[in-house]
This record gives structure tokens, sequence and C-alpha cells, in this order.
């Protein structure tokens, strides 16, 4: 598949080459329709200016600072402790690699802290990927049932409504997804209070050979839930699963702010358990009003992130799948939510995906 053009000029301008103006390029070749003189001029006009908008990307993203050892996560009350090998961009840049560069809507970055990259790290390059880090004061998350996830059938559950998620997808602009299958189970790791999982996930129903991995890490404290959250390609899972084990201790809460600090007495306990993240983290139903399944974007990969108005519509998502699977009646979604669904979409940003890769 050919790169696309801004890809190419963006490669071109981190190797310091400027592209052929279009007044230089080659002439059409025998049999090809002549192109007139003003197509012409308002095509070398719109390249000129496609030149000028990456050119200032690129000398923004040159410009970034990446930050080394120890980092603060103020909103989190927890810190960064970087290795040789990892830096980490801040907010704001974050969120210009995310939308402006990777092209994601402004709605799909809501809530991001930064990013974690590796050294060198090229956002114009196929081979990037990153760790975006978010935090959620959702209150202590129990995990008192978490032996009961089944990964089997939250991916059925999953599946059962895919159809029903992606026409609601194609009505606000957004192209087909579908999760082929678990790139790693879910899973709770008791000892260090986290909670796994990762997805295939492809533009086509029975997967391509360059489908999207979407790798969560939810690490509990006594207030809320980090996310570490990788975006990268499938073939990248044995690179970014052994990454995340060393980013994931690399990411502690600070004294006093741990799970184990939990005061019943006096903290908020959420809503849900263990076993509701993981229910709502897979849950084809949470579409509601301001719960749509919003996807990050980098030249064709996913990362899929709840965009959530309320912790209220990932009770009911998480309920909904757990009701599902366990075979007890459902709770329809709620009139609001289901006039969402129809609700035209907004005329900005954009949200239609590229194909993948």
């Amino acid at each position: 598949m050919p790169l696309p053009r801004p890809l190419i000029l963006a490669c071109l301008l981190l190797l310091g080459l400027r592209p052929t103006p279009a007044s230089a390029q080659a002439t059409p070749t025998t049999g090809q329709p002549a192109v007139t003189t003003e197509a012409a001029k308002a095509q070398a006009e719109a390249e000129k200016k496609e030149e000028e908008r990456f050119l200032a990307m690129v000398k923004r993203f040159k410009e970034m600072p990446q930050l080394e050892g120890k980092v603060t996560l103020t909103k989190a009350k927890a810190t960064l402790q970087l290795k040789e090998g990892y830096r980490f961009i801040g907010k704001d840049d974050a969120a210009f690699i995310l939308s402006d560069i990777w092209r994601n809507p402004k709605e799909a970055i809501r809530g991001v802290d930064g990013i974690i990259v590796p050294k060198g790290f090229n956002p114009f390059r196929e081979e990037a990927w990153c760790v975006v880090v978010s935090y959620d004061k959702c209150g202590y998350v129990k995990d008192d049932d978490a032996a009961e996830i089944d990964a089997k059938k939250l991916l059925s559950a999953f599946h059962e409504h895919e159809e029903e998620v992606n026409e609601a997808r194609k009505k606000r602009g957004y192209d087909e997804l579908w999760c082929v299958d678990w790139a790693e189970n879910p899973h709770y790791d008791k000892a260090r209070h986290i909670i796994f999982w990762a997805k295939r996930l492809s533009s086509v129903r029975a997967g391509t050979d360059h489908d999207t991995l979407n790798y969560d890490a939810r690490c509990l404290g006594r207030r809320g839930l980090l996310s570490l959250n990788a975006v990268a390609s499938m073939k990248q899972l044995p690179e970014i699963r052994a990454a995340m084990e060393g980013i994931i201790p690399q990411a502690n809460f600070d004294a006093g702010e741990t799970y184990a600090d939990f005061n019943a007495s006096t903290d908020h306990v959420a809503e849900y358990t263990v076993l509701g993240i993981v229910a709502a983290g897979a849950a084809a139903k949470l579409l509601g009003k301001g719960a749509f399944l919003v996807v990050l974007l980098k030249f064709g990969k996913f990362l899929l992130i709840p965009v959530i108005a309320g912790w209220k519509y990932i009770v009911q998502g998480s309920r909904w799948v757990w009701a599902k699977i366990t075979g007890t009646k459902p709770v329809p979604p709620a009139a609001a939510e289901t006039k969402a669904l129809d609700a035209p979409a907004a005329a900005e940003p954009p949200k239609q995906d590229p194909p993948a890769n």
C-alpha cells in the first residue's frame, strides 16, 4: 500500500529534505489528459500549504521537551520514575501528537495527562508507539469478584452486538471497527492491583495482516485508576508486552495513595468493581450519550478509549454486559441514550477513521 503524501512529506522533512515543487515535477506522460492552468495552480497552492503545515508540525515536534527521570502526575497523586530509554511528553504536546499529527478528534483525547514514549520516538514513523497516561478519580475499586472474569464470555458478549455497534459508529461518521480476538485475555494481578486486557482490532471482521493492538493496564489506587494504554500494531505485541512490564513498575502512587492505603471510614468507594471495569471495557452497549467508544488513530492504528460523561455510564454498561454473560435479564438502555445513538454527528471535528495500513 503506497504511503500517503502527508506521511512522505513528514518523513522527508524530518530528514532535512524538501520535496520537489509541483512546478518542477515531470509533466504527464503521453496519453494522460493535460492539466489546466487553473487546476495546476490550485494543486500547487494546495501542496504548498500542505508542505507548510507539515513543516510547522515537524518543527514543533522537534522543539517538544521530553522529560527524563522523575515525572510528577499531580492529578493522580502518583510519580513516574522513568528509566533510561523512556521519555515523557506532557499534556499539551501529547494532545498535539494525538490530534494534529495522528489526526484524532479533540474529544478522543480529553483527560489525557501525557504519553510515555521510547527514546528516539518519531510520531511520523510507522513503527512508532506510545503509552497514553490518564487518571480517573472514580474512587476505590473493590476487587472481590476479580476471580469471576471469564474472557470467553466477555468476548462473546462483545461479538453479539458488534453489528449494532458498527451501525452506530457509521451514523456518527466512523468506519467499522471489529474486535477480532483478545490479544491478551483480561485478567487481574491481585498482588500488584492491576487489571490487564488487550484486543486485536480491525476494520475487517475477519481481521487482516495489519491489525491494531490495544493494550490496557488499569492500576488501582486509593482514590481511582491510573490508566496506561499502549497503541501499536499487532505485530508489535511481544515488544509492547515486554515494554509494558518494564513501564508499569516505573509508575507508582505516592505514599498514602496506594490501594493498600484505603480507609473505609473516610474514602469514597467506586460504584463498580474490577469485574465491572473489565465488562465496561468490552461493552458493546456502552454507546449512550457522552459514552460513545471513541478511537484514537495513528496512521491506521487505534486506541480504544471510552469517552465518558459520568461514571454512571460505566456502571450501566458493565451491568448490561454482565447480565448478558450470566444469562440474567439485561436492563435496557435509557431512552435518552437510545436517542443519542440516532443523533446526527457533529460537523466538526471530522471523525472518519482511515483504513488500517
